[in-house]
């Protein structure tokens, strides 16, 4: 057996494969530096369709836990169908935040379901430019505009945003410090910022 797990290992809504998902997976935690012992366990809810997406990238007792939407990995054009770049760039993405969660100085980070939106829509920016410079599917504009609705719609979340989409290395209190620094600029009240989706609100 391998170190990647995909479950269900038989898709009944969606047009996926689980070994191509695996095989996928495999090869880019080797790409993004996750090491060779770090098992890597894949849930995919096949029942949340576009555009229910969301995603979590976890590490338990030294293994990376990954869940994803169903619509994380769908073609826009095809429903229910598997689109291969996509979904590159989902697992390379998440695998990169697995990678993190490994190191000493992102050990104090909440599991993803717990993460301050604003914080956690700072980490997937990071994440995904160093996966654009792997050569993954570039998204820069979709990524800005979601990191604006998290963070806010001024220069100096911009700002950030490039710093953070071009960025190789930050420890999670330099996270925290550009996501207060977002914050701090941000005019309106909390309670109008956008907020990351979670597993249970999809499916709801």
């Amino acid at each position: 057996m391998g170190r990647v797990e995909v479950t269900p290992q038989e898709f009944t809504y969606v047009e996926y494969d689980s070994g191509i998902i695996a095989s996928l997976a495999e090869e880019l935690a080797g790409r993004v530096g996750l090491p060779d012992d770090v098992a890597i366990s894949i849930e995919i809810d096949e029942e949340l369709p576009l555009p229910l997406t969301g995603s979590t990238a976890d590490v338990v007792d030294g293994n990376a836990e990954l869940w994803f939407s169903g619509a994380n990995f769908e073609n826009g054009k095809y429903r229910c169908t598997f689109d291969e770049p996509v979904a590159r760039a989902e697992l390379a993405t998440n695998l990169f935040r697995a990678r993190d969660r490994l190191q000493p100085d992102f050990a104090s980070a909440s599991p993803d379901e717990e993460l301050a939106e604003a914080l956690r829509g700072t980490w997937d920016v990071w994440a995904e430019g160093r996966a654009v410079r792997l050569g993954e599917l570039a998204r820069r504009v979709r990524r800005q505009y979601v990191f604006r609705l998290y963070n806010g719609f001024t220069d100096v979340a911009d700002a950030a945003f490039d710093r953070l989409w071009s960025g190789d290395d930050f420890t999670w209190a330099e996270l925290q410090s550009i996501s207060e620094q977002c914050a701090a600029a941000d005019p309106r009240p909390a309670s109008k910022r956008k907020g990351v989706p979670r597993k249970e609100s999809l499916k709801q």
